[in-house]
């Protein structure tokens, strides 16, 4: 049973996270106002490790690890995002959404 509220938008962004104060790549397969699941090579951290997600340029939301099974992991938001950043994550041609995660490298 989905003990979830909230629907879940379904993306594959590819995003950098800081996870128990290491920095990874990953690959955001879902996301709602509460949470998303992340996909990565080697995710650091454990359940409740701090989670700093750079969704958007000046749009970082901070969560906790709410579970990990392989490469995948749930995060937890601290606070829910807008409704209007998740849902503007369900378009495909959203001009925020731009692949900018790989700025600066």
């Amino acid at each position: 049973m989905d003990r979830r509220k909230e629907n879940r938008s379904q993306t594959r962004e590819s995003l950098r996270a800081r996870i128990a104060g290491i920095e990874v790549a990953c690959v955001m397969r879902n996301l709602s106002q509460s949470g998303c699941l992340i996909d990565g090579t080697a995710l650091p951290g454990d359940i409740g490790a701090p989670v700093a997600i750079d969704l958007l340029p000046g749009l970082t939301v901070e969560g906790e690890v709410a579970w990990q099974l392989g490469e995948s992991m749930g995060i937890f938001f601290l606070a829910p995002l807008p409704l209007s950043v998740v849902q503007g994550f369900a378009l495909d041609d959203w001009p925020l959404r731009a692949d900018w995660s790989q700025a600066g490298d």
